[in-house]
């Protein structure tokens, strides 16, 4: 009798503890039926340190986080430009942050010989920006009712160029994913043959760029801002290279396929996963009828996989 109440007394303890396993493995989510759209919140002091942020209906705790990157060749663009697709990007279920940065001085630079002027901002305070952006999110992911442990970025051109900076970068602890809708990935202008030759605002905007001007013994300023160059065995981030037929910018040198296709073997050498995603008929800026939804949903769907 005594044995006998000893295994009853055993068997609820057991009962007990794997009840208690059971309850502690359930995944349990806070959920927040009603859609939000924040406009214009400030993640820093500078008036161009701005953000729209669009919080999806029925979205959970485990809700992922895009940070939506605009281009302009790092002296221009608006989170504006790029609304309808950060909208786009929100119905897929993601909070989507439609981003703002501080700008390079675009002075003149569209001028045949534009004066030399060097920028209080350069693409390193950018990328600076892009941390800025990361810290706020993760700071406000409870508020929001969101993930900060499922963070991706999609950055068009100039904001592709960035995405990539800041996801390949020591500093980056959160982002899971990038994808890069046809960003400038080589702009180490003094590997390109007669580099010297180059348009006088081209070699400007590359001192403004970085505040070195462009030659040999300045290389690695270049390199800090190329991707091709800034990818590493340390940050694995899975990234998907979105490159459109007709990638023409304004002579930008180097965006072409050799060179993308130059990106993903290097990627490939360092073991990062990737994926090259070629957009027949398009041009760089996706504004063929279809374009811009065919690569958001690329996007989208890299970002499902990866983050399952």
């Amino acid at each position: 009798m005594k044995s006998c109440s000893k295994f009853i007394i055993l068997s609820v303890v057991v009962l007990m503890l794997l009840a208690g396993c059971e309850k502690s493995t359930a995944p349990s989510y806070k959920i927040e039926a009603e859609a939000k759209t924040l406009l214009d919140v400030a993640y820093g002091t500078e008036s161009k340190q701005k953000m729209d942020v669009y919080l999806p209906a029925n979205r959970t705790s485990n809700t992922g986080i895009i940070i939506f990157v605009h281009g302009g060749s790092f002296i221009g663009g608006d989170k504006a430009d790029i609304q309808s697709q950060a909208k786009y990007l929100a119905g897929s279920g993601y909070a989507v942050l439609n981003v703002n940065y501080r700008l390079v001085d675009g002075t003149g630079l569209m001028q045949t010989n534009p004066a030399r002027i060097e920028s209080a901002i350069k693409v390193k305070d950018q990328i600076t920006d892009m941390n800025t952006i990361i810290d706020y999110a993760i700071a406000h992911a409870k508020e929001w009712v969101v993930n900060a442990d499922r963070i991706v970025m999609v950055g068009h051109s100039a904001g592709g160029s960035l995405a990539l900076l800041y996801s390949y970068d020591k500093r980056n602890t959160k982002v899971k994913a990038v994808s890069n809708l046809a960003g400038a990935i080589d702009l180490v202008f003094s590997n390109i043959p007669n580099w010297q030759f180059l348009p006088p605002a081209l070699l400007e905007a590359g001192y403004r760029f970085t505040g070195f001007e462009v030659a040999l013994e300045n290389e690695q300023y270049y390199k800090n801002i190329s991707a091709l160059s800034v990818a590493n065995t340390t940050q694995k981030i899975p990234t998907l290279n979105v490159f459109p037929q007709n990638n023409n910018v304004q002579g930008l040198p180097r965006q072409d396929i050799v060179t993308y296709h130059t990106f993903t073997a290097k990627l490939n050498e360092l073991k990062v996963p990737n994926e090259f995603y070629f957009v027949e008929g398009s041009d760089h800026y996706f504004s063929q009828n279809g374009k811009w939804q065919l690569v958001l949903a690329k996007s989208i769907s890299f970002f499902n996989t990866t983050l399952d």
